[in-house]
Formats: structure tokens, C-alpha cells, sequence
């Protein structure tokens, strides 16, 4: 009995043997370089088709589409200018006119009435100029608006600003009115 077991242990051993160099003879994969690329080459090529050639004729038509629209839209926006453009010149034409005939109307007597009457005016300014020059220095504006500007650098709080802004804007609003009233009074007297 042990021969017979060892004989058939043998050939269990042969058997496996064999079993093991045919599943390792099979289960060695080989892999043909050339055929593999042309199937991803093949498949890289049908994806790009469709991922990028697509859309890009698809942008191509539109912008075909868009340029013969800017076209269109361009020569209207010329042909409006060039109708713009000739109305522009034919009004340019009637003010050159208008221009050439009150150069013949100007002369030194009408260049003498129009100062005569700004005479007055021109009082009245230096008035107010030294009304206004006068009232500020008598008072100090300049310093005092100085004063206001280097106490809003100078504050740290918002609401510290905020109360000096308004107080400086409601001075210069109150300096600006008495200039106006003083300016009104000095119309109305030497009216």
C-alpha cells in the first residue's frame, strides 16, 4: 500500500507540475505594443472629434455668422455718419455766414457801447471782491477754515470728524450767504 500511495503521490506531484508550468504559461500576458496604440490612437482620435472639432465648428459658424452681422452693421453706422456729417457741414455753413455778417456789423462804436455797459458790472465786482477781501481779513476766514482742516486731520474718532466736517461746511455755507446778501445789498443800492 505505500507503494501504490507513493506511486500516486508521483504522480499527483507530475500532475500539479504540469498544472502549475500550464497555468503559468497561460497566465503571462503579452501585450502587442502596435495593436494597443492604434486602438487608443483610434479611440483618442474619435473623442477629439467629438470634443473639440465639434464645438470649434460650431465657433467657427457663429463667428462667420457674427462678422457678416458687423459687416451689415458697420456700413449703417458709416452711412448714418456720412448723413450726420452733411447735416454738421451745411449748419457749419450758415453760422460761417451768420459769423461773416456780424463781422461787418462790429465796428469801434459797438465795441465802445458794450464796454459802457459793463462798466457797472465791473464796479460792482471790485466792490464785492473788496467787500468780501475786507469782511475775511477782518474776521480771519484763512486762519479760521486753516484751524478747522488741521483739527479734522488731527481727530481719531469718526464722530469726532464727522462734527468738525459739518461745523466747517455750515461756516463756509454761513461766509458764502453774507458774501450773497452784502452782493444784493450792493445791487439794490447802486441800482
Amino acid at each position: 500500500m505505500t507503494t501504490a500511495s507513493e506511486s500516486q503521490k508521483e504522480s499527483n506531484e507530475k500532475w500539479f507540475k504540469w498544472l502549475i508550468a500550464a497555468v503559468k504559461a497561460k497566465s503571462t500576458v503579452q501585450v502587442d505594443a502596435d495593436k494597443v496604440a492604434d486602438v487608443v490612437a483610434q479611440q483618442v482620435t474619435e473623442h477629439f472629434d467629438q470634443a473639440v472639432q465639434k464645438p470649434v465648428e460650431g465657433l467657427r459658424s457663429d463667428l462667420e455668422g457674427f462678422r457678416e452681422e458687423m459687416g451689415a452693421l458697420g456700413a449703417e453706422r458709416l452711412s448714418e455718419a456720412r448723413t450726420e456729417l452733411q447735416g454738421l457741414l451745411s449748419e457749419m455753413r450758415g453760422v460761417e455766414e451768420m459769423v461773416k455778417r456780424y463781422e461787418r456789423q462790429v465796428n469801434f462804436v459797438s465795441v465802445s457801447r458794450i464796454a459802457l455797459a459793463l462798466i457797472p458790472l465791473l464796479i460792482a465786482l471790485i466792490l464785492v471782491g473788496g467787500l468780501v477781501w475786507g469782511f475775511g481779513s477782518m474776521v480771519g476766514i484763512g486762519p479760521l477754515f486753516g484751524w478747522i482742516w488741521t483739527s479734522f486731520t488731527a481727530a481719531s474718532l469718526w464722530w469726532h470728524k464727522l462734527l468738525i466736517a459739518i461745523g466747517g461746511l455750515g461756516a463756509a455755507a454761513f461766509f458764502v450767504w453774507v458774501v450773497f446778501r452784502m452782493s444784493r445789498w450792493v445791487y439794490e443800492n447802486l441800482r
